[in-house]
C-alpha cells in the first residue's frame, strides 16, 4: 500500500532531515535525450546505495526516486542542447513515499548540457618558438562553431541531486 506519510499521522515516528543544500547520487533508470523528452515526462532513477544520517538508513539503498522535466532548449549553432530536471519524490522500497525538492546537478549547474559546441574552423598561425628560424604553423580555433548537439544521460549513467528545501523523514523509535 503505497502512502504519502502526513506530519499529523506520525506517533511511534521521529523526524530526520536532510539538509538543503545536500548531494544525493542515483542512476538513470533509461536514456533521457533532450531530442527525445518533453517537458512533463517523467523520469525514474535509482538509489545506489544506503544514505545513512548518523546510524539512520534514511534513504534504502533501491529507492526510487521520481523526476519532472522542467525545460528542453533545442540544440543551437554554437550551443549543445539542455534540458532541467526536477525530483519531486522519493519511494523507499517498503512503498513509502516522501516529497523531495531536489534538481539533477549537472557540470556545476542545474542546466544539463546547454555547453559549446566543437569548434568548426581553425586557421593556420605561425608560431615561431625560442630560437628557431624557420616558424612552424600551428591550428588556431575561430570563433566559429558547428551546429550544437543533443544532450543525452544514458541508462546506467550517475546523476547527482542537490536538494533546495531541507527533507524530513520519518524512522519509526526502537
Amino acid at each position: 500500500m503505497t502512502t504519502v506519510i502526513a506530519e499529523t499521522a506520525l506517533r511511534n515516528y521521529k523526524p530526520i532531515s536532510i539538509a538543503k543544500g545536500s548531494f544525493l547520487k542515483a542512476i538513470s533508470q533509461r536514456d533521457i535525450s533532450t531530442s527525445t523528452v518533453k517537458v512533463g515526462d517523467v523520469q525514474y532513477f535509482i538509489n545506489p546505495a544506503d544514505v545513512f544520517i548518523g546510524e539512520s538508513n534514511v534513504i534504502p539503498k533501491n529507492s526510487v526516486y521520481l523526476g519532472e522535466v522542467q525545460e528542453v532548449l533545442e540544440a543551437v549553432e554554437g550551443i549543445n542542447a539542455a534540458m532541467k530536471i526536477k525530483i519531486y519524490k522519493v519511494i523507499t522500497p517498503d512503498r513509502n513515499e516522501f516529497l523531495l525538492d531536489a534538481n539533477v546537478y549537472w557540470k556545476g549547474s542545474t542546466t544539463i548540457g546547454g555547453d559549446l559546441a566543437s569548434v568548426a574552423y581553425y586557421t593556420k598561425m605561425p608560431h615561431y618558438p625560442g630560437d628557431w628560424k624557420r616558424g612552424a604553423l600551428q591550428l588556431v580555433p575561430t570563433t566559429i562553431r558547428q551546429m550544437g548537439q543533443p544532450t543525452v544521460i544514458r541508462a546506467g549513467d550517475e546523476v547527482t541531486f542537490i536538494i533546495n528545501s531541507d527533507l524530513s523523514l520519518y524512522k519509526p523509535v526502537n
